[in-house]
């Protein structure tokens, strides 16, 4: 069955990319650059899915979503939203107004495809869901039926959404649900209750739905602004789960699994047996998966290290029975079978490293060469097009296409200070320069971006001529690549 996804985006490159992302896939695609265009097309289609972008021609996304969830017929259609930069503030509102995920662009294929792949399985799940219940209406659903027919599927489902989000965790929500109805066996419950205790592992992160990526994958130390978007995270994952009366429990994992022993943990700062028993077992199995696994700061840690941070950690970070039993089930894998296992030839997004450096064809190795000559990171646009280097020369052919219309959009509405609008077509060549590579052309875009939501004139006359001028000397690059070695 090919899935429908219809998607509303000013940004003609961006636009460009996700249609060719997602057409290559196999998936139809329908696109528009307005969110008014949008909405009269869902009056008579139904899509699996709908990709909106923040800044769309006439009314904004928000706008556009807004009207979306005011309309029966289009509420309960799946949304993503769409933009550029690392604002988390449009990230939470997105979430807030009833958008399901948020997507940065430029995309990284792998992710766009995941989160899309995702978001159609929820929804399709969603709708038989309410099929079974209105179906069920009336009768006793005994508790073992909810679990085994509907519920499982739902919680493997969202936990592999949640999962996507970060590059460096694949796989985490499952390991930490083994990890954790291992020890729960161990610890005499019932198998009823093991499988209880899975599925509250399953979701114990689904709060970081509402994390924004940039700060979820990034390599380097916090700053405290984004620690304590993280720290959100459990009260998010509560607030979902909570209204899931069918199993109340769920919700304990998300909440407590960052509550420690002696009192230091969040949200609550529960101590010792305050903390419900099931999110004490939850917090030593994600710990362990933690260390056991790659992250963006650091590797997987040795077996040995891995013990001593757990024996350093009862009654401190962790309930001492519970991480006692981890540690035996650790003494027991005596080839360190229980971590992440990866391909340490491919990188976190499951791309081959060969890159195209060793390639056997000398013109494509060529127009590669002449295309870095010409100032552009072609490993970044490359990584935007899935190393496939015909989709690259799709791309770049839109981006020069595009560029004299480009040029008179930003020239006009500066001379008519038009600041809104010349805010929009400086966001979009932003995302199109970062899309093709063009690293300097898109970190001056960007700050004349900042200069125009600050209303700042001045800057804007002053520094127009340099970016139609790099706009001019990037086209002429790719210009002269494609006339010498023929990818047109």
């Amino acid at each position: 069955m090919q899935h429908h996804v219809v998607m509303a985006d000013n940004d003609d490159i961006g636009r460009k990319a996700a249609e060719l992302i997602l057409s290559f896939n196999g998936y139809k695609v329908d696109s528009f650059k307005s969110g008014e265009d949008l909405l009269k097309y869902l009056q008579s289609n139904t899509p699996d899915l709908v990709m909106l972008d923040v800044k769309t021609a006439g009314i904004d996304g928000f706008e556009t979503l807004k009207r979306m969830k005011a309309d029966e017929k289009t509420a309960k259609i799946p949304v993503i939203f769409l933009a550029s930069g690392h604002d988390s503030n449009t990230e939470s509102k997105a979430l807030s107004s009833g958008a399901l995920d948020f997507v940065a662009k430029p995309y990284v294929t792998s992710i766009l495809l995941l989160r899309v792949k995702n978001m159609i399985q929820l929804g399709k799940l969603r709708n038989e869901l309410k099929t079974e219940v209105e179906r069920k209406s009336g009768e006793a659903v005994k508790e073992h039926e909810k679990s085994e027919r509907l519920s499982l599927q739902v919680v493997r489902t969202l936990a592999g959404a949640i999962d996507a989000k970060d590059k460096y965790t694949n796989g985490h929500s499952s390991r930490v649900a083994d990890y954790t109805r291992e020890i729960a066996k161990r610890a005499g419950y019932s198998q009823n209750a093991q499988e209880e205790i899975y599925m509250m592992g399953l979701l114990h992160d689904v709060g970081k739905i509402g994390v924004p990526d940039t700060v979820i994958n990034k390599p380097s130390k916090l700053t405290d602004e984004e620690y304590s978007l993280i720290k959100t995270h459990p009260m998010v994952g509560y607030s979902i789960l909570k209204n899931i009366t069918e199993m109340p429990k769920l919700a304990i994992g998300a909440r407590y699994h960052h509550e420690r022993y002696d009192g230091m943990g969040y949200p609550d700062g529960l101590k010792g047996e305050e903390i419900p028993e099931e999110a004490r077992i939850i917090a030593v199995a994600d710990a362990y998966d933690a260390m056991s696994s790659r992250r963006s700061y650091h590797g997987v840690f040795a077996q040995e290290y891995i013990k001593s941070e757990l024996e350093k950690g009862m009654a401190k970070q962790f309930d001492p029975n519970f991480a006692k039993i981890m540690l035996e089930i650790m003494s027991e894998d005596e080839d360190y079978d229980l971590r992440e296992h990866y391909d340490a030839s491919s990188d976190a997004n499951g791309q081959k490293n060969d890159g195209f450096s060793d390639s056997e064809d000398e013109a494509v190795f060529a127009y590669i060469s002449m295309l870095e000559a010409g100032g552009l990171n072609t490993a970044l646009g490359l990584r935007y097009c899935m190393n496939d280097v015909d989709f690259y020369a799709e791309m770049l052919r839109e981006f020069t296409a595009g560029a004299e219309d480009r040029e008179k959009q930003l020239t006009s509405s500066l001379e008519k200070n038009d600041v809104s609008k010349y805010r929009v077509y400086v966001h979009s060549l932003k995302n199109a320069s970062r899309t093709v590579g063009a690293e300097r052309l898109s970190r001056l875009a960007e700050e004349i971006e900042e200069a125009a939501r600050n209303k700042d004139m001045e800057f804007l006359r002053e520094n127009n001529d340099e970016l139609i001028a790099n706009l001019k000397m990037t086209v002429g690059g790719i210009l002269m690549a494609v006339n010498m070695y023929g990818k047109e």
